[in-house]
């Protein structure tokens, strides 16, 4: 009997690496897998369809399941996991020193329905009450200009969301002070990482989960953790 032939697309995480590197074949499966960024699998899937099996967002899977045809079927695997507190970044000259501060603030997200900010606006409301229509939201391209918003948004109007330039990014944005905070799935590229460089820059992690101190901060003097 023929195997069945599926294309997976997913990132190179290490609990998946073994299907990626071929040490684990599946039974009855010829799987080719593809090993790309999450925003390309995430946008070529949402938009166009191209793999039999992808990694998905879980906030663009559940605004899928409204759609007519419900075009996806989730499975309980989670290649993904993150703690989520340590994603919100804010500039160090803007004033911020504790969650509520972020209130009437403008903050970068990607796209507004990206799981990152999802959860990120969820835990702020609820842990810090941190309304979620108590910002602005600006979105669009984070290290490159222009990325749009993968599916069609209907949202309340007390929601206000403002697209970026065509020619600006959320980093920049961020570290020039166009922005207040950002809330990225990934640290931003104007982020030290926590090693010294003469060129770091003034955005730092804001908040972490634990009721402590951040203890990443930029190597410039005036960049400082917010407390929790």
């Amino acid at each position: 009997m023929s195997k069945l032939s599926l294309t997976l697309a997913c990132w190179n995480y290490d609990r998946t690496r073994a299907l990626q590197d071929g040490r684990i074949h599946p039974d009855g499966i010829d799987l080719n897998y593809l090993c790309m960024p999450v925003e390309e699998t995430f946008f070529r899937m949402l938009r166009h369809r191209e793999f039999d099996v992808a990694e998905m967002s879980l906030s663009s899977y559940t605004m899928s399941l409204f759609k007519p045809d419900r075009p996806f079927i989730a499975i309980p695997v989670f290649p993904s996991r993150f703690f989520r507190h340590s994603s919100i970044y804010v500039n160090a000259g803007s004033g911020i020193r504790q969650p509520q501060d972020l209130i009437g603030r403008r903050v970068g997200n990607p796209e507004y329905q990206m799981t990152a900010p999802v959860w990120i606006r969820g835990l702020l409301a609820d842990e810090y009450g941190v309304a979620i229509d108590a910002v602005t939201y600006c979105t669009g391209g984070e290290e490159e200009p222009g990325r749009p918003e993968k599916l069609q948004l209907d949202l309340p109007p007390s929601i206000r969301i403002e697209r970026i330039g065509a020619d600006k990014t959320l980093a920049a944005m961020l570290r020039d002070g166009g922005i207040d905070a950002r809330y990225p799935a990934r640290s931003p590229a104007s982020f030290p990482s926590c090693i010294p460089s003469s060129s770091a820059t003034t955005c730092t992690s804001a908040i972490r989960g634990s009721r402590n101190r951040c203890a990443r901060r930029s190597a410039k003097p005036s960049a400082k953790p917010m407390p929790t």
